[in-house]
């Protein structure tokens, strides 16, 4: 068994529900960091795989992972917050049970933190990878670099408006930042309420040669177009339709407006927010939403109609710009939503 003495400065959880065809190469790749001085928290939501004897091996060989089971899945927003509840080291970072990290990404993560002791947040490049752990032509997340920017209402407003930044989810974050949160909330889609409200409270760095290697497959959640099914992974407890997700994103952003009123007024952080809100786009996604309660099928129509519409627009756009370049294989989380 490979024990350390020291208590660590670095604490990951890694919360899953039957990821056992890829949960081994994640913990390997948080095995082979340069940084040693790290507690692994693996969380698991009662998966009925082999997820639990995997997790249980690589513990009985490293006493830096501690591996904890739900009796029952008690949903991912649940057990994301579990796995921060338990953490204890100074930073913090959430793993996907599908993804990897180079070598060096806790090490470079690290120093940018302690160089900038106004920053509660580091990450890396997102590279993407498929089922093999083969790189594909995608980098999606890295839509809008708030890195370096000073002012809170900025970062604030590019972060909802253009979201997509699940390298900044799964990035080193200040423990002590992250507890002023809100955390994840029972509803798809919280991390980006999560990182705005990350975003008021101190800067962004982007560490360039560190890669946070995000798995494309078909059984990711992102890939899911039924919202009752996303709904249910998130939060077990959904006993009726909640499908509500930009909805109750508002919600959760205004939430966060009044939370950290202290720091940035209201009357700063409620026009960008109601700007955005008010966009054909936000307005047809609420619109679509509501309509889904009564009729899930009219909204799929609806939402297939839209998207459409968004997609017949680009290419009048490329051509007209002669650039003629298309879109990567896969983009930001909110070019795939549409107007989902």
């Amino acid at each position: 068994m490979i024990a350390t003495g020291a208590a660590p400065r670095v604490s990951l959880a890694l919360p899953v529900h039957n990821g056992a065809d890829y949960i081994g190469h994640a913990i390997q790749s948080v095995l082979a960091q340069s940084y040693r001085g790290f507690e692994l928290i693996v969380t698991d939501n009662a998966s009925s795989d082999h997820t639990g004897l995997i997790c249980r091996d690589y513990a009985a060989r490293d006493d830096r992972i501690r591996y904890y089971r739900h009796e029952r899945n008690l949903g991912a927003a649940v057990n994301f917050n579990r796995g921060f509840s338990l953490a204890t080291g100074e930073y913090f970072k959430w793993c996907a049970h599908d993804d990897m990290i180079s070598p060096n990404f806790l090490a470079a993560c690290v120093r940018a933190l302690d160089a900038d002791a106004g920053a509660v947040l580091a990450h890396g490049r997102q590279q993407g990878i498929d089922e093999n752990g083969r790189e594909i032509a995608w980098q999606s997340g890295d839509i809008s670099d708030i890195s370096g920017i000073d002012c809170p209402l900025q970062r604030f407003g590019l972060v909802f408006a253009t979201q997509g930044f699940d390298a900044a989810v799964f990035g080193l974050i200040r423990r002590d930042a992250l507890a002023r949160t809100s955390l994840h909330r029972k509803y798809y889609g919280s991390d980006i309420a999560l990182l705005a409200e990350l975003a008021l409270l101190g800067r962004f760095a982007k560490v360039e040669d560190a890669v946070f290697y995000n798995r494309e497959h078909s059984q990711r959640s992102i890939n899911a177009t039924d919202k009752r099914a996303r709904q249910l992974w998130h939060d077990t407890g959904a006993r009726r339709y909640r499908g509500l997700e930009h909805l109750n994103l508002l919600a959760h952003l205004t939430a966060v407006a009044w939370r950290q009123r202290a720091m940035t007024p209201l009357y700063r952080t409620m026009p960008p927010l109601l700007r955005w809100a008010l966009t054909p786009r936000q307005l047809a996604r609420y619109g679509l939403e509501l309509i889904g309660i009564a009729s899930p099928a009219l909204r799929v129509r609806l939402r297939r109609r839209g998207q459409g519409l968004l997609r017949a627009g680009l290419r009048h756009r490329e051509t007209a710009d002669g650039s003629g370049r298309s879109r990567s294989l896969i983009g930001s989380r909110d070019d795939r939503n549409g107007f989902q």
